[in-house]
């Protein structure tokens, strides 16, 4: 995923690496196309090789056995490196967003309470920084479904904090919008 801000406009595109075989591009790194071709090219011939395999030895218990152990090795490492894979592209779209949240708090930070213009242009900023978490809570909650305890941390450690400051945000505005003046 790649983000991109400024102060005061958001954009954002999903670089989804994702084959249409279901094989994760990031298992063998970005770094080395060739290197990942020749996973990809393993990993065919692994799968063309097995019903061959298992029919040669259809009549041979053991050696069927012995085959049997080394595809599920082979399906389980196959299964570690994508849910690493995994885990690698889901840190990097968390410190992505963390990082555009950063930038405009520390935009914010960097203004004159005092200007109107900057003060309505600070609440704008808030509101989308309280979009942006939220927007990243979900997709938390979606990617996070099989790490419950990465899920737990994110939810106490950030959500429960951010809740709070959006829920004083609000009622912030709400008392300033409910001034006579206003």
């Amino acid at each position: 995923m790649t983000i991109k801000t400024t102060p005061n406009e958001a954009e954002s595109s999903v670089d989804d690496k994702r084959k249409p075989d279901g094989h994760v591009a990031e298992a063998a790194g970005d770094s080395d196309p060739t290197l990942q071709e020749a996973l990809n090219k393993i990993d065919q011939i692994i799968q063309q090789l097995d019903p061959v395999v298992r029919d040669e030895l259809s009549g041979k218990p053991e050696a069927l056995a012995e085959w049997d152990a080394i595809m599920k090795d082979y399906a389980q490492g196959v299964a570690e490196d994508a849910r690493e894979a995994e885990e690698a592209k889901l840190q990097q779209e968390i410190n992505e967003y963390t990082d555009r949240i950063a930038a405009q708090v520390d935009w914010l930070a960097s203004l004159d309470p005092i200007d109107l213009q900057t003060n309505l242009e600070v609440e704008e900023t808030m509101a989308r920084n309280f979009a942006a978490w939220n927007e990243l809570d979900a997709i938390m909650h979606l990617r996070c479904r099989e790490y419950p305890d990465h899920l737990a941390r994110w939810e106490e450690e950030i959500m429960k904090p951010i809740r709070r400051y959006e829920a004083i945000f609000a009622a912030g505005r709400e008392a300033e919008n409910a001034r006579p003046e206003n």
